[in-house]
């Protein structure tokens, strides 16, 4: 299997534990008005900083790749909607992200609002994920040769996850104990 596809499924595997944890969060804003909301607002940061602006770069890498080995009209229009999808994820994902920030620095939110904003972006990038994993990942295993996934890999070797990554970044430490402190009780 590629590196690449590894990474990617990896970085799914660790955006889908993070969405459950903002999910928790919403469940809680919704049924008790309360929720960590600095927690959430630290997810949304690290789902607008990592996932939008390197996991989904580098499966657009791929789709290009993909295209230029010649793929069929029913891929072509899989993955036409995975990029629309990229764009509505990072619009959708800064809406809440700066809801959260708001809510962290003092402002008024609709409750209503801030619950469904964060249950339409959840809920849209897991199915967003599956699609990706359930399609075009193995179509691009089959497709794309060695030449391909190098080109991918050595545009993004300089790309490193904040989080999961070997080193955590500063701005993510407070998540990163959440995250681990949640899986060691």
């Amino acid at each position: 299997m590629s590196r690449v596809i590894g990474d990617l499924r990896e970085d799914h595997r660790n955006v889908g534990d993070l969405l459950g944890l903002l999910a928790r969060e919403i469940d809680v804003v919704d049924d008790a008005g309360g929720g960590d909301f600095e927690l959430m607002r630290d997810i949304m940061v690290y789902m607008t900083r990592y996932p939008d602006h390197t996991h989904h770069p580098k499966e657009d890498l791929m789709f290009e790749r993909m295209r230029k080995r010649g793929i069929a009209p029913d891929t072509e229009a899989t993955i036409g909607k995975l990029l629309r999808e990229h764009t509505a994820l990072a619009e959708k994902g800064s809406t809440f992200r700066d809801m959260l920030v708001g809510v962290v620095d003092g402002a008024l939110v609709e409750r209503e609002a801030l619950v469904a904003t964060g249950r339409d972006y959840t809920d849209f990038l897991r199915y967003h994920a599956r699609l990706e994993e359930e399609t075009v990942f193995i179509e691009a295993l089959e497709l794309l040769d060695d030449t391909d996934w190098s080109a991918i890999e050595s545009a993004f070797e300089a790309q490193i996850d904040p989080i999961f990554g070997p080193v955590v970044q500063h701005d993510f430490q407070t998540l990163y104990e959440h995250i681990r402190n949640r899986v060691e009780t």
